[in-house]
C-alpha cells in the first residue's frame, strides 16, 4: 500500500470514529420526517432542533436557539396545540437581547449568523391575547437556558419527571380560546 493510500485510509478510520454516540443514538430517536410537511422552518415541531441544526451536524440552517410554543398543556395521548405570532425575547448573560416570532407550526429559531448568545439565557414569550385586539401577555421563564439552545432538550412532551413539560403560554386553555392551527400550515398535524 501506497504510503498516500494509507494516510487517506487512516484518516477516513480516524473521521469514522470522531462521531458522538449520544448524539448520534438521540438523533435516530427522532425518527423519520413527515412525509407531509417538507423540510424546511415547520418541520419536526417540539423535537430539540439543536441536535441537527447545531454545532454537531451542522444542518442549513444552523441556529443558536430554536423551539416550539403551544397554546397550554395537554395529556401524554393529546396533541397540543401550536400558537403563531409568539414573540419570544431572550437575553444572555451580557445583556444582549433578541427576538424572534412563531410561526403557524408554533416553530420559531435564530440563524447562527444572527445571534451567537453567550448562555446561560433568560427567556419570555410574549403571546397576543386571543379575542382581545393588540393586547398581549408576557410569561417569564423561571429559570435560565444553560447551554443547550433546543427549547424540547428539556420541554419534551408532557410535564414529567424528567421534564417540565412543552413550552406553553398559559397553564389551561383560556376563555375565548387560543385559535386553532391554520389547516393550510405546512406543519399542521393532519
Amino acid at each position: 500500500m501506497k504510503a498516500s493510500h494509507f494516510a487517506l485510509a487512516a484518516s477516513l478510520l480516524f473521521a469514522a470514529g470522531c462521531g458522538n454516540r449520544a448524539v448520534d443514538e438521540r438523533i435516530a430517536l427522532l425518527g423519520d420526517e413527515d412525509p407531509n410537511v417538507p423540510v424546511g422552518e415547520f418541520h419536526r415541531p417540539g423535537q430539540p432542533c439543536l441536535l441537527c441544526h447545531g454545532e454537531y451536524l451542522q444542518e442549513t440552517p444552523v441556529m443558536t436557539v430554536g423551539g416550539t410554543v403551544y397554546a397550554f398543556p395537554v395529556g401524554p395521548n393529546e396533541t397540543p396545540l401550536p400558537v403563531k405570532g409568539v414573540k419570544v425575547i431572550m437575553t444572555d448573560s451580557f445583556g444582549e437581547t433578541f427576538s424572534v416570532g412563531t410561526n403557524c407550526a408554533g416553530n420559531f429559531f435564530v440563524r447562527e449568523d444572527q445571534w451567537k448568545p453567550a448562555f446561560p439565557l433568560r427567556a419570555e414569550l410574549e403571546y397576543p391575547v386571543p379575542g382581545a385586539e393588540g393586547s398581549t401577555k408576557r410569561v417569564v421563564m423561571s429559570t435560565r437556558i444553560s447551554r443547550d439552545g433546543s427549547c424540547a432538550g428539556c420541554h419534551a412532551g408532557p410535564p414529567n419527571q424528567g421534564s417540565p413539560g412543552w413550552v406553553t403560554c398559559a397553564e389551561t386553555q383560556i376563555d375565548p380560546p387560543f385559535p386553532p392551527q391554520e389547516a393550510s400550515c405546512p406543519g399542521a398535524k393532519k
